[in-house]
């Protein structure tokens, strides 16, 4: 039965390419004047109220939502 193999194989297949990775360069400024690089936009998460952004050494970081001043898109 090579046929269900085939049908699982495509779906794993499929199913990794969804995920696309971080696109765009931003900057994020805080109000104390400090300046941070992302890959990709920084998502605000309204449970803890951070910005989760990712760095250019692939690392996850957070920011408290209330020290950030503004968010740049810098393009690609």
């Amino acid at each position: 039965m090579p046929a269900p193999r085939l049908i699982l194989f495509a779906a794993v297949i499929l199913s990794c390419g969804c995920q696309a990775p971080p696109r765009g360069n931003f900057k994020i400024t805080l109000k104390d004047g400090r300046v941070f690089l992302c890959k990709g936009e920084p998502r605000f998460i309204s449970k803890t109220g951070y910005y989760r952004y990712h760095t250019y050494q692939n690392r996850e970081s957070l920011l408290r939502a209330d020290e950030v001043l503004m968010i740049e898109d810098m393009g690609s």
